[in-house]
């Protein structure tokens, strides 16, 4: 049933979602957002898939449940392209299209009960499914990328991106309500594939309430690294876009020179790096300062955020990275790359913006790791920055004005 007038029924669709934080920061951001927006007093929905649950198995599977206040259905996937390709070391690696043949017949019998229809990421079956099905209800929709069109990203193993682009995403971002950008960057990536729809800059938020900024060095990402160590951290997924290849080759470069700064690698190995990661550190001898911690979550993620002196992502494109909010919210100065479009961090002092190029990123790690005092005074800057401008109550603010916005504005036309 859907909601009175000042409350809003709203509709997520999602290619993965809470407790699958391995897909990537997005399934943090819908999470949050979500959430927010229930507290508030809305009705938000998500149908997503089953992705990451293999450990879950006391989830239902297809049955609506509630998870914090939000209506969620996980519906089982179907993998084709891997079962079609898996010898084909292109499609291997890919996380698929995501087909969950019965959202599909779940989304054309409940799409009437939905004010709003956001679909997240492009690629993948549950967004072309809910917006298809959204349109031709006449909801209003609304598009999120989450920077996956960066050309840069565009660029990088590109064959289903082109197609479905040209197939499916293209035609729905044109009919769209609104656009999500979380950058003046991102609303060019639209611009460049010829979609001119409404289009607005909302970046993503953090809750800093939620993190630490003295740690408790005795959890177990932390265990064997000395108190007076520079702990230089690399969490995000191990993918060539994210450029732990070209922190871990920098941090090679300069080992040797500072003893005392240990590399801490965490997050999903997707594509195999850690084991070419682990013979090289063995082959230089420098086993005590590189540590491989894997997927962290909850409090050990927390303790390892805020032990950090500094958090490094020479990313190749980036929308807009929860996990630098993340580091920033845990007073931990942060260097990143251009491609992750958040110049605003050097620009009030809370990290360092280094081309993405390994020598170029080892001089630059050899003099903040001389300067101890300018990784405090950088991290005390960016847990201001966050604080100051990316509270997720703003952002919140901003995302459901924009739904009141567009309805109201679709009322009024239907009037005159």
């Amino acid at each position: 049933m859907k909601q009175s007038p000042d409350k809003l029924s709203i509709l997520y669709s999602t290619p993965a979602y809470k407790p699958a934080y391995e897909y990537g920061g997005p399934i943090a951001v819908v999470e949050s957002i979500a959430t927010r927006l229930v507290a508030r007093g809305h009705r938000v929905a998500v149908y997503t898939t089953d992705f990451g649950l293999q450990e879950h198995p006391e989830i239902p599977r297809n049955a609506p449940q509630l998870v914090d206040g939000v209506e969620v259905r996980y519906f089982e996937r179907k993998n084709i392209m891997q079962g079609l390709f898996r010898r084909m070391s292109y499609f291997s690696k890919s996380m698929g299209y995501f087909f969950a043949p019965r959202l599909g017949n779940v989304v054309r019998h409940t799409i009437g009960d939905f004010d709003v229809v956001h679909t997240h990421m492009p690629y993948v079956y549950p967004t072309h499914a809910v917006a298809r099905m959204g349109l031709k209800a006449q909801r209003p929709l609304f598009y999120h990328q989450h920077g996956v069109f960066d050309p840069a990203r565009l660029r990088f193993r590109n064959l289903k991106k082109k197609l479905s682009i040209n197939l499916f995403d293209r035609r729905i971002m044109r009919q769209a309500a609104m656009l999500f950008a979380l950058t003046e960057a991102e609303r060019r990536s639209y611009r460049s594939l010829g979609v001119e729809a409404p289009c607005r800059v909302i970046p993503n938020g953090i809750d800093t309430d939620v993190y630490l900024q003295h740690p408790n060095t005795g959890c177990e990402p932390l265990s064997g690294i000395p108190s007076d160590h520079i702990v230089i951290l690399y969490l995000s997924r191990l993918h060539p876009i994210k450029g732990a290849d070209i922190l871990f080759e920098s941090f090679l470069r300069i080992a040797r020179q500072f003893r005392r700064a240990t590399l801490v690698i965490a997050g999903p190995d997707e594509w195999g790096l850690e084991s070419t990661f682990r013979q090289r550190v063995a082959a230089t001898g420098l086993n005590g300062q590189v540590k491989f911690a894997g997927l962290v979550t909850g409090r050990q993620k927390l303790e390892l955020l805020a032990r950090a002196d500094l958090f490094c992502l020479p990313s190749l494109a980036e929308g807009f990275s929860v996990a630098v909010l993340e580091a920033l919210a845990s007073a931990t100065p942060v260097m990143i790359t251009p491609g992750c479009n958040f110049p605003e961090v050097e620009l009030h002092g809370a990290g360092w913006v280094v081309e993405r190029d390994a020598e170029k990123w080892a001089t630059a790690l050899a003099e903040v790791i001389a300067d101890p005092e300018s990784l405090a005074v950088a991290g005390h800057a960016g847990l201001q920055l966050v604080r100051r401008n990316y509270t997720w109550d703003r952002i919140v603010d901003q995302i459901e004005s924009t739904y009141i916005e567009v309805l109201d504005r679709r009322k009024r036309l239907a009037h005159t």
